[in-house]
């Protein structure tokens, strides 16, 4: 592995994709590795390509145009603008201006169109590359359901009672006291007196 893709690798700018709209108009811009030793910058509308290629002594020198003091700065840089969105590209004649950042200290390259067998190619790379990040999604997808699962399964189980759980009813708790009727009323209808039994006309 060289010095370059273990810095592109640590940048996370070996493999990155990102869509940029500028108007109506929408472009993927993205990035590969050539020859384990050419860093290629492109942007695609679909139907045209533009690239750059850059090798370590290139990079030095958009490093030094730039004012950054290493190239490892370059990248991250670079990196940072362009995971955050902060993109912007502008079509001038056969030549696209791929900005990188906000303000002065943002990063210009200057990309050029692609022929037809070269567009060709980094239109085939770009298919390929992108259908594998995909599936790569799938397994990393299906990996973290298998953990939440796993999860509310443990969750589950540890939540349930134990074999010793005491399920009978607490003293005081649970046991009605019987009611006792108050002396002469109703136990039917506690608000009401009952009535005496008639003994009939008592005679002298």
């Amino acid at each position: 592995m060289s010095d370059l893709t273990s810095l592109l690798q640590d940048a996370n700018l070996d493999s990155a994709q990102r869509v940029v709209s500028n108007g109506r108009q929408k472009y993927l811009c993205f990035t590969k590795i050539k020859d384990a030793a050419i860093w290629v910058v492109s942007v695609t509308d679909g139907v045209d390509v533009w690239f750059l290629e850059l090798d370590k002594e290139d990079l030095e020198a958009q490093r030094d145009l730039s004012g950054i003091s290493s190239i490892e700065s370059f990248l991250l840089k670079f990196s940072n603008g362009f995971s955050s969105g902060d993109v912007d590209i502008g079509r001038i004649g056969t030549k696209i201006k791929l900005t990188v950042g906000k303000g002065a200290s943002a990063i210009s390259l200057d990309l050029f169109e692609a022929k037809a067998a070269e567009r060709k190619v980094e239109l085939q790379a770009l298919l390929f590359t992108l259908a594998g990040n995909c599936g790569q999604l799938e397994i990393q997808l299906s990996a973290a359901n298998q953990q939440i699962e796993a999860l509310k399964a443990q969750k589950s189980s540890g939540s349930g009672l134990g074999p010793l759980a005491d399920l009978s009813p607490k003293k005081g708790q649970g046991q009605a006291k019987p009611k006792t009727a108050k002396v002469g009323m109703s136990v039917v209808n506690p608000s009401s007196r009952k009535r005496k039994i008639a003994s009939g006309v008592v005679y002298d």
